[in-house]
């Protein structure tokens, strides 16, 4: 009789398992399937947000977005790169400036493979981030640093500097001081019509004294 009850309490016991096992399968299924349904809105809010910002971008200058972001007069972009992605830019205050969405580490690392590589070009042109990289003053700006959509910004300003990078989260401003001018050593310098008189005397002395000679030859 006592085994008969057992029996039935260990079966009970495996009933009740089952059901909490089956009962709580059933909740997290249900709870899986709320947090899809979150994502899913969450996702499409924060989708309607980002498209209405875009639409309020307005960029007529992106020369002039560029240089803000850095309180600078941007006058013209020089260069544009693919490898490493990075703009170089020259403004009105005299510092050039690149942007990239690269950091310094890790532009430098690229830098030094492709200026290798182009080494008799480099010479004719300054290195993209001047002869005197720790002097370089850099700028990070992101979403996390101006504002939630900076993104969007950043987009818009590549596109309208017609640079294929893909998706950028943040950039990198790099200003670059102008190098030192080296000073030049004065150089001996010829005065063409002093030398042209000095001729003149010369060749003067020479035929006088050569007609004082004939003179006195005769």
């Amino acid at each position: 009789m006592i085994d008969f009850f057992a029996s039935v309490t260990v079966a009970l016991i495996v009933v009740m398992t089952l059901v909490i096992f089956m009962s709580n399968q059933r909740q997290a299924r249900i709870l899986k399937q709320m947090r899809l349904v979150m994502e899913d809105w969450y996702a499409a809010q924060m989708r309607d947000r980002r498209e209405t910002f875009h639409r309020r971008i307005r960029m007529p200058d992106v020369l002039e977005w560029v240089g803000r972001q850095v309180n600078l007069t941007v006058v013209e972009k020089r260069r544009l790169l693919d490898n490493p992605p990075a703009i170089e830019f020259l403004t009105a205050e005299g510092p050039r400036l690149v942007l990239s969405p690269l950091n310094k580490r890790k532009l430098r690392a690229s830098l030094r493979t492709t200026e290798h590589r182009r080494q008799k070009v480099a010479k004719l042109v300054e290195p993209l981030l001047g002869y005197r990289p720790g002097r370089v003053e850099i700028l990070e700006r992101s979403n996390a640093t101006v504002h939630e959509w900076y993104e969007v910004e950043i987009e818009t300003a590549l596109q309208r500097l017609d640079a294929q990078w893909g998706e950028v989260a943040g950039l990198f401003f790099y200003v670059i001081p102008p190098e030192p001018v080296k000073e030049k050593h004065p150089l001996v310098r010829l005065d063409i019509d002093n030398l042209l008189g000095w001729f003149k005397t010369a060749i003067h002395h020479a035929v006088r004294w050569f007609r004082q000679h004939l003179e006195k030859v005769s």
